[in-house]
């Protein structure tokens, strides 16, 4: 078990490694965090990297979870026997990627199929296909009625932006029978995304509380965003676990390695705390730029929420502020009772 030894502790009993094995991708989609060209691990090394994972997680005893991810996974050179090591290790595992055909899901399913595989809209037909490309949002369905036909559990995700903020609970509704999860991040202002505009913070606030309404009736629709229990704390609910089960768990329960080996406390933004090609996971881990990352943002470390929230620092730092020292700019439990309604 891993103990943070922050004010309030956290303790969790698995640890993920987010693994992007690659940054080549058949879509430009316009929110993109990062398309600069990588190098990708060789095969011998990144299956040195999945041994050392497993080292670290049995030391820290935790259950090693393995999330295959990019850019789209399936593009690397090396996916298909990193797949292979992963289901002979019997690790818990899950993809983050584009949708694909029907052969492919049976080929992933048919050994030991992944948790879930999560893929991406980014709101109704006409405003999803601008962001991502035409025809996307139809291989998109296609890949979700194919995937629960042959038995693969899927997610879907969106980010959230301005622009799609009223598409969520409508697309929410749309896909009820197709997926067993949908749930939304705010846009990171990072990269391609630096581009596009947020909502204003009252209007994030009215859309959580009319998101909160909307699930009552359709539990398809999952709460990640941190900030909902800014309105759960409000009307004394029992917290949700935010975006990792522990808020942000920037190193704590997670860390992401890039295609070739760098390691980041989150993929969103620039959060770098070593590289796996001239050190171990575990020293990476115990890095002093790992500790400062676990303790989070200077102002949410004594609050009452800090296990189940410490905002978003990658949308901190898209907004042009300091990640570990400022506070998510949405942040609204200060003023809750002049912006929440009655529930």
């Amino acid at each position: 078990m891993i103990r943070d030894r922050g004010l309030f502790g956290r303790r969790t009993r698995s640890f993920t490694l987010q693994w992007h094995l690659t940054n080549a991708c058949g879509w430009r989609c316009r929110h993109c965090y990062d398309r600069e060209e990588r190098g990708e691990l060789p095969l011998a090394r990144a299956l040195a990297l999945l041994a050392d994972f497993q080292g670290f997680c049995r030391e820290r005893r935790v259950t090693p979870q393995v999330c295959f991810t990019g850019g789209d996974p399936l593009l690397s050179a090396s996916f298909w026997e990193l797949h292979r090591a992963v289901i002979e290790a019997r690790l818990p595992w899950s993809i983050l990627g584009n949708p694909v055909a029907p052969a492919v899901i049976q080929r992933l399913v048919e050994v030991h199929a992944p948790a879930y595989y999560q893929v991406s809209l980014e709101g109704l037909q006409a405003h999803n296909d601008d962001m991502r490309g035409a025809g996307h949002f139809e291989r998109v369905l296609s890949f979700l009625a194919a995937a629960r036909r042959l038995g693969l559990n899927t997610h879907v995700m969106l980010t959230l932006t301005r622009a799609n903020l009223d598409q969520v609970i409508p697309l929410g509704a749309s896909l009820r029978g197709l997926t067993e999860r949908f749930t939304f991040n705010r846009l990171a202002q990072v990269g391609r995304g630096a581009d596009l505009e947020l909502p204003g913070r009252s209007e994030f606030v009215a859309f959580l509380q009319e998101y909160g309404r909307a699930r009552r009736s359709n539990p398809v629709l999952g709460f990640k965003d941190n900030l909902f229990n800014i309105i759960r704390l409000h009307f004394r609910r029992r917290p949700c676990g935010g975006c990792t089960g522990f808020g942000c768990g920037a190193a704590f329960n997670f860390v992401a390695v890039l295609p070739d080996g760098e390691v980041h406390a989150c993929r969103k933004y620039p959060s770098p705390l070593g590289n796996i090609n001239g050190a171990s996971l575990s020293s990476i881990y115990d890095s002093a730029a790992a500790r400062r990352y676990r303790d989070g943002p200077l102002p949410c470390r004594r609050c009452r929420l800090r296990n189940v929230c410490s905002g978003c620092p990658a949308v901190t730092f898209g907004q042009g502020l300091r990640p570990l020292a400022d506070r998510d700019p949405f942040c609204f439990l200060a003023d809750r009772a002049a912006l929440l309604a009655e529930p």
